[in-house]
């Protein structure tokens, strides 16, 4: 009977063996399953980050478009600003040119309203001497 039982522990030896090396076997397909689901898992990560990447270099590329297209426009303006403080300066300086014109002629037209002045006095005078020269 010992042999019977010696029979039996090997040959639940061996079953239990086989199992071990199935389940072994099973753990190493199910790793080998997970890291093929990693490496997709992975693969998909990479290819979102890729699309990712691609989405903030167009945007990125956009941005500095609308960029330039500012600085153009500031440049713009900046040019039509310096322009119009040229334009003020000149209308100043011709406005001071203007005033002393201005100046001049009326100090013109006070002098010849005064000499208008003498010259009626004169008028007078002379017509005055006539009217008694007729009466003489």
């Amino acid at each position: 009977m010992a042999k019977k039982k010696s029979t039996k522990k090997v040959v639940k030896k061996k079953t239990t063996a086989k199992k071990t090396v199935k389940r072994q076997k099973a753990a190493g397909a199910s790793a080998k399953v997970s890291s093929i689901v990693s490496s997709v898992d992975m693969e998909g990560n990479h290819s979102l980050l890729r699309e990712a990447l691609g989405d903030i270099a167009k945007e990125l590329n956009q941005l500095r478009v609308e960029k330039q297209e500012l600085e153009s426009t500031l440049d713009n303006v900046a040019g039509d600003i310096s322009s119009t403080q040229n334009k003020e300066v000149q209308l100043k300086e011709q406005l001071s040119k203007l005033g002393s014109v201005e100046n001049a002629l009326t100090l013109k037209r006070t002098r010849v309203r005064k000499k208008l002045e003498s010259v009626k006095t004169k008028i007078q005078k002379v017509r005055d001497l006539s009217t008694k020269m007729e009466n003489i």
